[in-house]
């Protein structure tokens, strides 16, 4: 690697959420890859948890003479434009070459072919399946547009004819719609909320429609929970950090 591992620091950025599990796991996460990287590897969020982005950055970057941030997000939202970018613009004006940012990992390049070989491997007969998705609400009209496009997509990957996308907050209304569905009968539901860690939302929107649906339902783990993505992301850190000067 081109950078000495003692000069340099790794931010693994969150969104954050109320759910103590989304900071367990992400936790658990920084264990792992700081054995994978074998740099020093910290947390931080963009809210409600601690410490945030910019109190890392600013007691850090008087330290390390690089501050690597790899920002734990699926979708080019607001978060990612004025929280992640705005903010390294910020400090970037003092410390122009101290901060680096990854690249975020790709819904339709990366994550779309490793959940439809995991899936895949999941279960066989998809043939009287239905897949939902749900994220996170966000006003950018290119979230639910990607979201209705990944969906489209692994749906078709998979093999199977009926889907629907959704935000949280709006999982009675697509419940109502596949009740409503004639033209498919004895169906199972194949859950997939996309959100890299089991936090409050993932929790939610997996406990209305397991609810709803008993044992007519299989929901997929969390991204970060899964094999290939963990994989991934660990990869790209790695492949970012050789090319750091």
């Amino acid at each position: 690697m081109s950078l000495r591992k003692k000069d340099s620091i790794v931010l693994l950025c969150s969104h954050g959420s109320r759910a103590p599990e989304h900071s367990e796991s992400l936790e658990n996460l920084r264990n792992k890859i700081n054995k994978d990287l074998q740099f020093k590897v910290v947390v931080c969020y963009l809210e409600r948890n601690q410490p945030s982005l910019e109190s890392c950055i600013q007691s850090n970057i008087k330290i390390y003479s690089k501050i690597i941030i790899f920002p734990f997000l699926i979708f080019e939202g607001i978060h990612f434009v004025n929280d992640i970018k705005l903010l390294i613009e910020k400090f970037s004006e003092r410390d122009c070459k101290k901060i680096v940012l990854v690249k975020k990992i790709s819904l339709m390049d990366e994550i779309l072919p490793l959940t439809s070989q995991t899936f895949r491997e999941m279960f066989s007969d998809k043939k009287d399946s239905i897949l939902v998705t749900c994220s996170s609400f966000s006003k950018k009209k290119s979230v639910i547009s990607d979201l209705g496009r990944y969906t489209k997509l692994l749906a078709k990957n998979l093999g199977i004819d009926s889907y629907y996308f959704h935000f949280n907050g709006d999982e009675r209304n697509i419940i109502e719609k596949i009740k409503n569905n004639n033209d498919v009968e004895n169906y199972t539901i194949f859950l997939h909320p996309l959100f890299l860690f089991r936090g409050y939302l993932y929790q939610k929107s997996s406990a209305i429609f397991s609810d709803t649906f008993k044992s007519d339902i299989t929901i997929a783990d969390p991204l970060m929970n899964q094999t290939k993505i963990y994989n991934l992301v660990v990869n790209k850190l790695i492949n970012r950090i050789q090319t750091i000067d």
